[in-house]
């Protein structure tokens, strides 16, 4: 693996994989074979013997025989593995030289033997690996190796998440992000867990345009007060990530931006609570629905607020506010040809507790249902 990362590493992505010198019994066959690796891995650099491969290969013969697919999957193992040994913080070389025997010996491969059978014992090595990576995953923070790497290619590891469904499970241990618990640091997915609540059932996420502006959101106050730790993702390519990586670990992963997220005063009495604030506050509820109009989906009453008055979130389905803002921010999109329902569903959703919406539903009830110009102004304002 390079140490820093090259120049035109993400202008030609679609266009070309990793490039390995591909010999066979020590007779080189070609200088860039793309066929090994995925897109996601083009900054590895390496050099692949077989002795299986026959000499007199054309590279039309090469793209079509089976063997390559079993070399290919073993060289990805190869690869996300040794991005992994570079997470955990060894410098143990005998260990390494170990599984480096281990790798060459599995590596032997016989195309006439590859069939179905192969496949599922493979599987069963893979959940094996995976076990055995959950033991010893349990690392804190990140060391100065990785953190380079991270800088360098973390990129590429997210892309990976997004193109490999069959390594996912693996990729996602090796992301990294800032949360609310460690805005200057780096976490782990598994790191995250293992501070979770007890009854948290969900990975918590707030994606936006930069770190700060996301720790200055008001809806982060509440969840943090309460002691929830929040993912910070600030790299637009992360909501493409987490569209894919919608479950880690058996935890579903999801945005507190959107209104199905339910963690916050999950008990019986909150509940009724938030309920007779609803009944309270219908006629201000009602009002800003027909004010607004098709601006907004639904208007509800929040318990997720602390001093913000209200807060616009989006449905549970379709894009969020941030893609729908990296999608706009694209050269060549059409805006009139996206799809209704993709499109950000708003919720409005007030904050019972804040004396501007205490002062509007005062008035609404003082004047037949009716506000005064300067309050409607000051709803569109707020909005």
């Amino acid at each position: 693996m390079p140490s820093s990362t090259p120049s035109d590493l993400y202008e030609n992505y679609y266009g070309k994989s990793s490039a390995l010198k591909l010999y066979v019994r020590r007779v080189l066959i070609t200088e860039e074979f793309e066929d090994l690796m995925p897109r996601y891995l083009n900054f590895i650099r390496g050099v692949v013997d077989s002795d299986d491969l026959p000499l007199n290969v054309s590279r039309e013969q090469l793209q079509q025989m089976k063997m390559l697919k079993v070399m290919s999957k073993k060289l990805i193992r190869k690869a996300i593995e040794m991005v992994r040994k570079l997470a955990e913080d060894e410098d143990d070389e005998e260990d390494d030289d170990d599984n480096e025997d281990d790798y060459e010996e599995t590596d032997e491969l016989e195309a006439e033997q590859e069939d179905a059978n192969d496949d599922k014992a493979e599987d069963a090595e893979e959940k094996e690996g995976d076990e055995e990576d959950d033991e010893d995953d349990e690392d804190e923070g990140i060391n100065k190796k990785f953190e380079i790497f991270w800088n360098s290619f973390g990129k590429n590891i997210k892309l990976g998440v997004i193109e490999d469904s069959s390594n996912r499970s693996k990729l996602a241990k090796l992301l990294r992000f800032h949360t609310t618990e460690k805005p200057d640091g780096w976490v782990s997915l598994d790191e995250y867990i293992s501070r979770m609540k007890e009854d948290q059932d969900t990975i918590l996420y707030l994606s936006g345009d930069s770190k700060d502006s996301i720790l200055r959101s008001p809806i982060l106050q509440k969840y943090t007060q309460q002691g929830y730790e929040v993912l910070i993702l600030d790299d637009p390519i992360d909501e493409f990530t987490t569209q894919h990586l919608s479950e880690y670990e058996k935890r579903k992963v999801k945005s507190i931006s959107k209104e199905d997220v339910q963690v916050l005063d999950s008990d019986e009495i909150t509940k009724k609570k938030v309920q007779k604030l609803k009944e309270m506050y219908k006629p201000l509820t009602d009002w800003f629905k027909n004010h607004l109009g098709r601006n907004v989906e639904k208007v509800s009453v929040s318990n997720k607020l602390i001093d913000a008055p209200l807060f616009i979130f989006t449905s549970q389905y379709g894009y969020s506010a941030q893609m729908e803002k990296i999608n706009k921010a694209q050269a060549f999109t059409n805006q009139e040809k996206t799809p209704s329902y993709m499109l950000a569903k708003k919720t409005l959703e007030l904050n019972p507790g804040h004396p501007v919406m205490k002062k509007m539903l005062n008035e609404l009830k003082e004047n037949d249902n009716e506000l005064s110009m300067a309050s409607s102004e000051y709803a569109d304002l707020l909005f």
